[in-house]
């Protein structure tokens, strides 16, 4: 379907939670997925659901989306409260706009207000996250192995090289083996 569309007019951008989204979304949420991340399978998360969404809206299309995991993790000795990152992405039409730092922008002001220690995220690419305020940190980790909605078992690694964390309150990064205590997010 063509139709018109002010390429400037900004997207309005709202926190969902995830069995809150109506169905004609969920299916634009899938659709921008698949087409952001060419191996994404046929639905809106790649191993669990996220617990809720930012999503981004312009002109009635969704543009951008973030799902953020609320997620309790072990750090060496420390357990931290965490919003855990998945899924950011971006149509096409709407990149180098700045969508995505707002869409970060708006997990981390909420990780400010509940009281997160940090917003955690992995990522090969580091760019977009470096310019936000995350660092990568490489402790060794450990996680539950999900795949098609089967847990195969537990997975640990001395640097996953992909682990970002951005700070939110006033601790710092803990030193020491990081356990998910759950899915990689």
């Amino acid at each position: 379907m063509d139709h018109e569309r002010d390429d400037s007019e900004p997207a309005a951008i709202s926190r969902v939670a995830e069995p809150e989204i109506p169905p004609d979304l969920t299916h634009q949420v899938q659709a921008l997925l698949q087409a952001c991340f060419p191996e994404y399978p046929s639905r809106t998360y790649f191993k669990l659901p996220p617990h809720f969404r930012y999503l981004a809206v312009a002109a009635g299309e969704l543009v951008g989306q973030v799902g953020v995991e609320l997620r309790v993790i072990r750090a060496g000795r420390n357990v931290l409260r965490t919003f855990g990152v998945v899924d950011l992405c971006v149509s096409e039409s709407q990149r180098s706009r700045g969508l995505a730092g707002q869409l970060l922008a708006e997990v981390t002001q909420l990780a400010g207000s509940c009281g997160m220690d940090f917003v955690i995220l992995f990522a090969d690419d580091d760019r977009l996250y470096t310019r936000n305020g995350w660092a990568r940190v490489a402790n060794p980790c450990t996680w539950l192995k999900i795949h098609e909605h089967a847990t195969l078992g537990v997975a640990t690694a001395q640097d996953t090289g992909a682990l970002m964390v951005k700070k939110i309150g006033q601790r710092a990064w803990p030193e020491g083996e990081v356990d998910l205590l759950g899915h990689v997010f």
